[in-house]
């Protein structure tokens, strides 16, 4: 019950910490060519300032990155069977994640994140991560980024990015919607 409670206080409270600076509008056309940038970038944002650690930086030796999209990214949980939206990274997205990545800790792709899970649910790989993104949906406002980190039982998360495009290229503005914690 403990747990619940504090899972529903940190989604309100991800619901109240969205950006609330407006977004810088996208050209039409322009957005869906970028999809590489905008993985990087909501990955890098992760790993260095969202990270569940506190403090900002780094805590891990190595990334373990889906080589698809991710159905749990985001919610934290998938229906069984559910397979929407899901497809392999691209190769532009693949080496735009690990350029924004690899200064930060080994990168490794892998398929199955469930293989990389101990059976009390930590990563075989001791100080590793395991990463996910989900599919985009583009607005007048930037783009909504799914995204999913697993550290262990009790260190994960899952929420929504909104980037946004500006003069320095494509930015973290903020979380919106549910936060999901373990």
């Amino acid at each position: 019950m403990r747990v619940i409670a504090t899972m529903a206080a940190l989604a309100m409270l991800g619901t109240a910490c969205s950006s609330t600076e407006p977004a810088t509008t996208i050209p039409s056309g322009d957005a869906s060519a970028n999809t590489a940038e905008i993985y990087a970038v909501a990955l890098h944002e992760l790993v260095v300032a969202d990270n569940t650690f506190g403090g900002g930086g780094n805590p891990f030796s190595e990334l373990l990155v889906l080589t698809t999209l991710d159905a749990a990214a985001g919610a934290g949980y998938i229906q069984e069977g559910s397979t929407d939206g899901i497809r392999p990274l691209s190769d532009d997205e693949r080496k735009a994640i690990e350029d924004a990545l690899s200064p930060l800790a080994g990168i490794r792709w892998i398929d199955d994140a469930a293989e990389w899970r101990t059976d009390d649910l930590m990563p075989v790989i001791e100080r590793s991560a395991i990463l996910g993104v989900g599919s985009i949906t583009f607005d007048g406002d930037g783009a909504l980024v799914p995204i999913s980190m697993w550290c262990g039982g009790l260190c994960g998360t899952w929420f929504t990015y909104r980037v946004i495009q500006s003069d320095q290229g494509w930015i973290v503005a903020g979380i919106e919607g549910p936060i999901a914690v373990s």
